[in-house]
């Protein structure tokens, strides 16, 4: 990138930082396969893009968090203190705490570990003798647990892992949870279809009066699934939820649906229609109650083929739990109830109708596409506080909420009561459903303002009251400071500063002299979200702690090396391969190392299989068919150790083929910077069984760059299975190198309006390729649109701008190393 350059691009207004990548939805794959009879499923899906191992300081996971879908669903920050909500899974996630804990620990919830009493992990019958671990299952037990954390981070977490996928082990596992005390259910799991046996079989074990057993109702679209048929249990449909900072709400939810998947829905035909349901195009019980998001939630996972960290997942899945832990910040259901009626109580308060969308097709519409009032996707809707989840009588207020000194509407303030809240819209106005009678506690809260001190409200069943609210502002003092490259040019930059938890405006800094200046509440700490204009740099997170004086805060950014786009820089990158061309030896400073068994790792095709992996000539293979029945292999193929003291990146690509069965072979690649003492794992291995050739693996070394050495290991661990081939391992380092030059900076515009030119293009007359095309910037209010940035060699630069409709202008600009010039251009009509 050292003479080119750049069209810059601008960044849009985004929403909140987790969810700001969502639009569109997200391609997800189940993560449990057809269940055999009398079986059932898991209904996870996972989205198959690249996870993330581990987070820079600056990144957030891709999904949804918390504080999304706290935001969508109007539920409390902090709720679900003194309630257990249980969890039935089949089969035992063994990195289930830690995995939670990691989750957890990234959003800043509570911890929630056996030590402190939070969580607990039982067996079927209540003990610690866990069933044996399944790779497909521990990705929805992370997936349930990061889902309840997310809703209700109070609660303690019970978590029963039943023998295996088994329709009777499962319900025993509901009946376990029950007996110990759970007063929330949620089973993310089923099997297709509608038995007349199912109630006699099974339906006891979902039937307990005062507790909320919470079921999916299914990913395959139009269609019912047990156990979310049966009349006792809530059964939860699926949303997509994307953030419409237009929208009144703040977001924007549809039905899910991804290519043939979508929530479940449809008429059961051998279970009763509960009293409660009133729709008239089923007779028997209809399918869903209630919805939630279904789409694109962040889940932390690290066990197994699957496990590879931070990862998108959705299905029904991930709306059950929510449901779940919804019912458990609403409180204790009253005994003798049953939970799924509550929300058709409510008729209507504490609900968000979802009416677009469809998951199929079918003869009565409703029960396949979304509508007014009851639909069969997403049945009453999603979360709108906690209103529809509790029993008894309740009544609404609504309200105002406005600057005390101007008068103003005051948006994005939260008006609530212990764990009842909503959120002011656009012109200051609140709904919030509260129990009937006294209720005290009542307390608003906005970014910038002093909150009043809390009132106490009479609220009569059915009725509605009004209070309008008066807030006053908080003195602000100053936060300024420059944003300048960080990677060896220091030049100022052009970038967007969000303040995390803000409703405000960003600030940007001047594209010059790259300074900013925010103006925020004092005695208060923040974090600074700092994200250049120009592409090719990473983000930043600064914390900053006010008091009653301005501070300054200054920032660098760094340029990627793994995008290697920002311009001024060349990228440099060294490979270190192997082929592997030996069939009688391991190559120079490569080592095979055996435990335990005397069949490893190979260089001469022993089985005469040929190349698998795409590669040409030799290869290392790993055989274990042709070996003895048993536990028999241990074995690991070590690279020579890698300076990567210069490299700001690294990568491993190889090239592989492979047949493998999850159950009993596993391949993995590991790291280690301490000559093998420890080693951690960087590849996971495939992440279904079967054969698979001329696979091309690339694996991130991001957080091993600037170690004097890391070696590899391909490991892997048999009990008798099939085969894994290995060829073209090659380390690349990476780093940028500034080249010299600096920026020029500014606007075309309209020379007789004023107005900014988006559009035009400005070229170097001496480097045709230094060209930059101009933007518009509608979040900052101080910089027109038709907005340029050049980069070119030091010297005297002659300019010229062109667009359509003007005549071309040309001016002469002196750019200096690692400097940033202003040069601005007024176009004229074209004769």
């Amino acid at each position: 990138m050292a003479a080119g350059l750049s069209a810059l691009v601008l960044l849009g207004v985004t929403p909140p930082a987790s969810a700001a990548d969502q639009a569109g939805g997200t391609d997800l794959t189940p993560v449990c396969g057809t269940p055999a009879k009398g079986h059932a499923s898991c209904y996870a899906m996972r989205s198959d893009e690249p996870p993330l191992r581990r987070l820079a300081a600056a990144q957030t996971p891709p999904g949804l968090g918390p504080q999304d879908l706290q935001s969508a669903y109007s539920l409390p920050a902090d709720g679900g203190a003194g309630q257990t909500i249980a969890i039935v899974d089949a089969y035992d996630n063994p990195n289930a705490e830690a995995d939670l804990a990691v989750y957890r620990a990234q959003y800043g919830l509570p911890p929630c570990t056996s030590a402190n009493g939070c969580f607990q992990k039982v067996d079927q019958r209540g003990g610690t003798d866990y069933p044996t671990s399944n790779d497909t299952w521990a990705g929805e037990i992370a997936l349930d647990l990061d889902m309840v954390s997310a809703v209700a981070p109070q609660a303690h977490i019970l978590l029963v892992e039943t023998d295996n996928d088994g329709l009777d082990r499962l319900a025993a596992g509901v009946d376990k949870a029950v007996e110990l005390g759970a007063k929330y259910v949620s089973n993310s799991y089923g099997r297709t279809g509608d038995f007349a046996s199912d109630q006699e079989t099974y339906g006891s074990s979902y039937d307990h009066p005062g507790v909320a057993i919470v079921a999916a109702s299914g990913d395959n679209g139009y269609g019912v699934s047990f156990p979310a048929t049966l009349s006792t249990v809530t059964a939860v449909g699926g949303t997509n939820l994307t953030a419409d900072p237009d929208s009144p709400r703040g977001w924007d939810e549809t039905v899910w649906k991804r290519g043939s998947y979508g929530p479940g829905s449809g008429c059961a035909s051998y279970q009763a229609k509960p009293e409660f349901q009133k729709d008239t195009g089923c007779s028997g019980r209809s399918v869903a109650d209630v919805s939630a998001v279904a789409d694109n939630v962040a889940v932390y996972s690290t066990f197994g083929s699957l496990g590879t960290g931070w990862q998108r997942y959705g299905g029904t899945s991930a709306s059950t739990p929510v449901i779940a832990a919804t019912y458990a910040l609403a409180g204790p259901p009253r005994p003798g109830t049953y939970p799924n009626a509550y929300p058709y109580a409510s008729d209507g308060p504490g609900l968000n109708d979802i009416t677009s969308g469809s998951n199929g097709t079918c003869a009565t519409a409703y029960l396949c596409t979304a509508g007014t009032g009851y639909d069969g996707p997403t049945g009453l809707g999603t979360p709108s506080g906690l209103a529809a989840f509790r029993s008894g009588p309740s009544g609404t207020l609504t309200g105002t909420v406005r600057d005390a000194k101007t008068g103003s509407p005051v948006a994005g303030a939260t008006v609530g009561s212990g764990l009842d809240v909503a959120t002011t819209r656009a012109d200051g106005t609140y709904t919030l459903n509260l129990p009937a009678g006294e209720v005290g506690g009542l307390t608003v809260t906005a970014f910038g303002y002093a909150s009043p001190a809390p009132v106490t409200v009479g609220i009569a069943d059915g009725t509605t009251a009004t209070r309008d609210f008066g807030l006053k502002a908080l003195p602000r003092t100053h936060v300024r400071g420059t944003v300048r490259d960080g990677s060896g040019h220091g030049w100022p930059l052009y970038a967007r500063i969000a303040v995390e938890g803000s409703p405000e405006a960003p600030v940007w800094t001047d594209p010059v002299t790259g300074d900013y200046d925010i103006s925020l509440p004092q005695n208060a700490g923040y974090s600074l979200g700092i994200t250049a204009a120009l592409p090719g740099y990473e983000t930043l997170t600064r914390e900053v702690k006010l008091g009653g004086s301005p501070v300054t805060v200054d920032a660098a950014l760094t340029a990627d090396p793994d995008a290697a786009t920002a311009v001024g820089y060349d990228l440099n990158s060294t490979e270190h391969a192997e082929g592997f061309d030996s069939t009688t030896a391991a190559p120079q400073g490569w080592t095979v190392s055996d435990a335990g068994s005397d069949n490893g790792w190979r260089f001469d095709d022993p089985d005469e299989r040929g190349n698998f992996t795409g590669g040409s000539g030799a290869f290392a293979v790993i055989e274990s068919d042709s070996g003895p029945f048993g536990p028999h292999q241990d074995t690991s193929l070590i690279s020579p150790a890698y300076d990567l003291s210069d490299a700001q990146s690294a990568a491993l690509t190889f090239r592989t083929g492979y047949i493998t069965n999850l159950s009993q072979q596993h391949m993995t690649v590991e790291a280690s910077t301490d000559d093998g003492a420890t080693w951690q794992n960087v590849w996971a291995g495939p992440k279904t069984g079967g054969q698979a050739d001329h696979v091309t693996v690339r694996v991130p070394l991001r957080e091993y760059a600037g170690q004097p050495s890391v070696r590899l290991r391909f490991h892997f661990v048999a009990n008798w299975a099939y085969f894994w081939e290995v060829d073209d391992v090659t380390v690349e380092s990476r780093a940028l190198k500034p080249v010299p030059g600096g920026l020029t900076t500014g606007t075309v515009e309209d020379a007789r309006t004023g107005h900014g030119v988006v559009g035009a293009t400005v070229k170097d007359a001496s480097a045709p390729d230094a060209v930059a095309t101009t933007v518009a910037t509608p979040e900052d209010p101080a910089v027109g649109d038709g907005l340029y940035t050049l980069f070119t060699g030091p010297g005297v630069h002659t300019l010229r701008a062109t667009a359509d409709g003007y005549a071309p202008l040309t001016r002469r600009a002196v750019v200096h190393d690692d400097r940033v010039t202003g040069k601005g251009f007024a176009l004229g009509a074209r004769p």
